[in-house]
């Protein structure tokens, strides 16, 4: 019998060409006075600067710190910057990381968040947010960390080089996957994973071939909302052995992009709605070579060899994931999730 819960959080999304312009406006919306740019070192701390000429004197800084994966030392000297420059709300310009160092700020001061995302990630609009401390990622979800308001600039992602936007595009179609077969999925969450992933499945190769494509550009754009929205409703297997991955140091996006075939390939056997679904959306009779394809064909590694992580220390990860007990839509223990690996490696 049919039983869920579906808790969507309140949020504004501003869609258009040319939205940047738009800032100043939608902050004195969210009557911020005092807004604190987050943004990454080099071309992001450009666009954060820009960022802060839009908004004059609502502006008190431009914190261009962000980094993969939000080290702990480094969400603490964004939350002491925010501090010192007694900021009453956090404006995110740029990818995942930027995203995710302005969470980590908004959860510790309770401030509001406007994003300007340029990436695929999604993660603007989820309250899942995610620290390092170690080789351990630490992941936790408050409504805090949902922005108040998204800015999507399709402008913004014209200069997105083919392997970042390949990268952060496959990023969200993981979110996607796991969203149609996780225990906690909702027929809202299950429609918009499709939707997401069909509309991922016909851009997102148009753009990493062809990164002027604006109709493409727009149509990951979208569809990275919607994935953020499933992500909201929970994860598995696939984004709890990125995460211990991720503890290692490896790089998010990537780490996705790779293990993605394979956690799709063990779990799909025993989730067949979503393996309906994901044949309907890619057009295929075998979503997790479809994927393998999708990734081949990017200018991405391929394997996790590629991007330094150590065979020695599968089994270690194996046990640590075997340790969260996955048990949905099939238990996945130590011999599963090593496999796995192997198979990424």
């Amino acid at each position: 019998m049919l039983t869920f819960i579906q808790d969507s959080p309140s949020q504004r999304v501003v869609f258009a060409s040319g939205s940047l312009a738009r800032l100043g406006e939608e902050t004195e919306r969210l009557a911020l006075r005092r807004a604190l740019v987050v943004a990454t070192p080099g071309s992001g701390a450009r666009l954060g600067a820009h960022a802060a000429e839009l908004l004059g004197a609502r502006c008190v800084g431009v914190h261009a710190q962000a980094v993969v994966h939000v080290p702990r030392a480094v969400a603490d000297a964004g939350i002491v910057a925010a501090k010192e420059h007694a900021a009453d709300g956090i404006v995110a310009v740029g990818g995942g990381a930027a995203i995710g160092l302005a969470k980590a700020i908004a959860i510790a001061l309770s401030l509001p968040i406007l994003a300007v995302p340029t990436t695929y990630s999604g993660s603007e609009a989820s309250p899942i947010v995610g620290t390092t401390e170690g080789e351990k990622k630490v992941t936790l979800r408050d409504p805090r960390a949902v922005p108040r308001t998204i800015l999507y600039d399709p402008d913004l992602t014209i200069g997105l080089p083919p392997a970042v936007s390949a990268a952060s595009g496959l990023n969200a179609i993981a979110h996607c996957v796991e969203g149609l077969w996780i225990a906690e999925r909702t027929p809202i969450s299950t429609a918009l994973a499709t939707e997401a992933m069909r509309r991922f499945g016909d851009a997102l190769p148009k753009v990493v071939a062809d990164g002027s494509n604006m109709d493409a550009r727009c149509e990951c754009l979208a569809a990275a909302w919607l994935a953020g929205i499933v992500l909201t409703s929970g994860t598995a297997l696939h984004h709890k052995l990125a995460h211990v991955l991720g503890g290692l140091g490896l790089p998010h996006a990537e780490t996705h992009s790779i293990i993605l075939p394979h956690v799709t390939r063990f779990n799909l056997e025993a989730a067949p709605d979503a393996f309906a679904r994901l044949c309907e959306a890619l057009q295929t009779d075998d979503p997790a070579h479809a994927l393998g394809v999708m990734l081949s064909g990017f200018p991405l590694p391929q394997g996790l060899r590629e991007i330094g992580f150590d065979r020695g220390r599968i089994d270690a990860v194996a046990q640590d994931v075997a340790k969260l007990a996955v048990k949905h839509p099939r238990p996945a223990g130590f011999a599963d999730v090593k496999a796995i690996l192997e198979a990424a490696y």
